[in-house]
């Protein structure tokens, strides 16, 4: 019979993932990255330390797991730490063509399959955090339309590149550009560049593999741009995991925020 498994990483989506299970789900925990509050809704948890891949693959072994899911984040950074690598995971590193994050993430599935292991897509069970295309709140005046259209396309260009998700656009002119430091920084640079009145634009790639770094956004996100004076966010419907949803709206209406999904 197969046994589907969980790795997580930090933030809220793996808990709304073992919610959609009834927390009939091991799930392999990172020490220092998963939130420890995920214990309460898992059936076990197997912790841990980051990037030991020797004790992951041999504690999936263990528990008899064929299908995983990968959810939460990552910072793309903590993988080249040396002190976080044993000597599997040095060897994983070596085998690397280049340090793209599709390129570690992707490498790191075909390691799992290797032994079995097959990552599975979590969509189906998480199909309440989607949104279907329209305005979710406030209105889209011209300008913001303008500019939601020129942020998505360079959004879409650079996950395409694997650069990023995330920019940050105002008068149809790119502000800031997701890289290695995340969506908040990124929202933060841009704000600091040009002031208040900007659109924060999130998109995935073209041909998403939704089993791997699917956009994210929840109502941090909002109150970040609200409290910066942004004009509201974009992103793409069906393809983009909303945290909180009800909150998320909340801190939309709070802020007084155009939140489009497209």
């Amino acid at each position: 019979m197969s046994k589907i498994a969980l790795l997580a990483g930090k933030g809220e989506l793996p808990v709304e993932f073992l919610k959609a299970l009834n927390g009939k789900v091991v799930t392999f925990a990172l020490e220092g990255i998963t939130d420890k509050g995920i214990e309460e809704y898992s059936l076990k948890t197997v912790w841990i330390k980051p990037f030991k891949f020797r004790k992951l693959f041999k504690s999936l072994k263990e528990e008899k797991v064929d299908k995983i899911v990968l959810l939460g984040k990552i910072e793309h950074a903590l993988a080249f730490s040396p002190m976080s690598l044993d000597i599997d995971g040095i060897r994983f590193l070596l085998s690397l063509k280049d340090k793209k994050p599709q390129t570690i993430i992707k490498t790191f599935i075909k390691e799992l399959e290797k032994r079995g292991v097959e990552v599975v897509d979590p969509k189906p069970y998480l199909s309440h955090l989607f949104a279907e295309p329209g305005v979710l709140s406030g209105k889209v005046s011209e300008e913001f339309e303008r500019d939601a259209k020129f942020g998505m396309k360079v959004a879409k260009t650079i996950a395409e590149l694997d650069i990023g998700q995330t920019v940050v656009v105002k008068d149809e002119t790119v502000i800031a550009v997701e890289g290695v430091e995340g969506t908040d920084q990124c929202i933060k640079r841009g704000a600091n560049l040009c002031g208040k009145g900007f659109v924060v634009c999130k998109a995935g790639r073209v041909k998403q593999d939704m089993r791997i770094d699917v956009p994210t956004v929840g109502p941090d996100t909002l109150q970040l741009i609200g409290n910066l004076g942004g004009r509201g966010l974009v992103f793409e419907a069906r393809k983009t995991y909303i945290l909180s949803k009800a909150k998320f709206l909340e801190e939309a209406k709070r802020w007084k925020l155009t939140v489009l999904a497209i």
